[in-house]
């Protein structure tokens, strides 16, 4: 018999919610076969079959949140059956076996068990799935609200947590009375104001909210901002796009590959303050800041180091659409040695951002805006011109450090024949 149990996907991670069973009681699994659904704090992923066998003695319902390590269900080999049939050591025994001591297995022991593993209430089933985000469904599970009753307003329809709280609080608003004829009274008191509407932060803010809090009180930072012209930028990438419909440049994905260069020359930048050290990684850890439904997730672009233009836009595309979609693995949101947050595309001018451990730096992307320029010849010419500012650890990184890897990031983008031959 092999334990299912919830999984530990993150250092951070304390707890998962089970958002649904593929595999239903009974049913034949195969090892490496998806059986369920788990949501942690940053994504939705798929949870595997540790073995093949049958899926039995399921414990956690759809929509539960439970902590790591707490039995899901079990996987039984023919002729086992489940620890409460048995013996009460956690694990099955063969028909006509004698009981046995008890005896836990590292991967059987949870560290904190569930407060009540009574069966739960018979689940309605439907014939289609509803689109929901597992936090609109563990707000209305919460609230017994059937989903069926609210108009989702996410992504193809999904139910997202806002419209949870819109037809709750629709739900709860006083319906209006039929008019009565009363005699005259006097005027009444004015009523206190009503209190302001409160909602809880979703885990996604309630980790984002942490760690800022705690970088911003013990990493001290200073800002560094740049100018830089993107007219060759943008001429190259209009160029490259029309050569290959399926590749999709984005100006980000230039800045993107710029910053490896410029990384490769200044690996102090690329570097992280460790405990009194200097800790340099085994590569070049891209992370580029993706806004959600939820708040903001960081995909990491792994080994930027010597991979092309090309691999580095395709590779963040894709990074990109899985993090919208939820869908990102724990090991592609972690591990960055360096963060790109571009505002750009919100005609953001220009801003400072916090820092994202454990890198050490962070560039503040702005939008790129045609300006008046005095050229070297003294005309005036209209170009795109583009803000970054680079947030920088100040216990390792000075601004001398901080100033030549922007120059030779300006370099890169202004002649941007460097893209294709690094």
């Amino acid at each position: 018999m092999q334990t299912v149990i919830m999984p530990k996907m993150g250092d951070a991670m304390e707890e998962g919610t089970l958002v649904r069973w593929l595999k239903q009681e009974g049913e034949t699994v195969q090892e490496g076969e998806p059986i369920a659904e788990i949501a942690t704090d940053k994504a939705t992923i798929e949870l595997e079959a540790p073995a093949s066998g049958i899926l039995r003695g399921i414990r956690v319902p759809e929509g539960a949140t439970v902590p790591i390590n707490t039995p899901l269900a079990y996987i039984l080999a023919e002729g086992e059956t489940l620890p409460e049939e048995g013996k009460h050591d956690g694990k099955a025994i063969r028909e006509g076996e004698a009981p046995a001591e008890p005896k836990l297995s590292l991967a059987e022991t949870p560290t904190r068990r569930m407060e009540s593993e009574a069966p739960s209430e018979p689940k309605l089933q439907v014939e289609e799935r509803i689109k929901a985000s597992p936090l609109a469904r563990k707000i209305a599970q919460e609230h017994g609200i059937d989903l069926r009753l609210i108009q989702g307003t996410g992504p193809q329809g999904r139910i997202v947590e806002r419209d949870v709280l819109a037809y709750l609080e629709a739900v709860r608003a006083p319906q209006p009375a039929a008019p009565v004829v009363a005699p005259p009274v006097a005027a009444p008191a004015p009523a206190p104001a009503a209190a302001a509407r409160t909602e809880p932060l979703n885990r996604l803010r309630q980790i984002t909210a942490q760690r800022m809090t705690e970088v911003k009180q013990t990493v001290p930072h200073f800002y560094l901002t740049m100018e830089i012209d993107m007219e060759e930028a943008l001429a190259l990438r209009a160029r490259l796009n029309s050569l290959d419909e399926s590749l999709r440049l984005s100006v980000n994905d230039m800045i993107v590959k710029a910053c490896a260069v410029a990384l490769e020359k200044h690996p102090l930048v690329n570097a992280s303050y460790r405990e009194g050290q200097i800790v340099y990684p085994d590569g070049i850890h891209i992370g580029i800041a993706v806004a959600v439904e939820e708040g903001l997730l960081v995909a990491v672009v792994r080994h930027c180091e010597g991979k092309s233009l090309a691999r580095i836009a395709q590779e963040a595309q894709q990074l990109i659409q899985k993090a919208r979609e939820g869908k990102l693995l724990p090991d592609e949101m972690t591990g960055n040695t360096f963060t790109v947050s571009n505002l750009g595309m919100f005609d953001i001018d220009e801003f400072a951002a916090i820092i994202n451990p454990p890198a050490s730096a962070i560039l503040a992307v702005g939008a790129v805006k045609k300006q008046p320029v005095v050229m070297e010849d003294g005309s005036i010419q209209p170009r795109a011109r583009m803000k970054v500012t680079l947030s920088c650890d100040h216990r390792i990184l000075d601004g001398a450090t901080g100033a030549r890897f922007l120059q030779e990031l300006k370099r890169v983008l202004e002649n941007p024949i460097f893209l294709m031959v690094y």
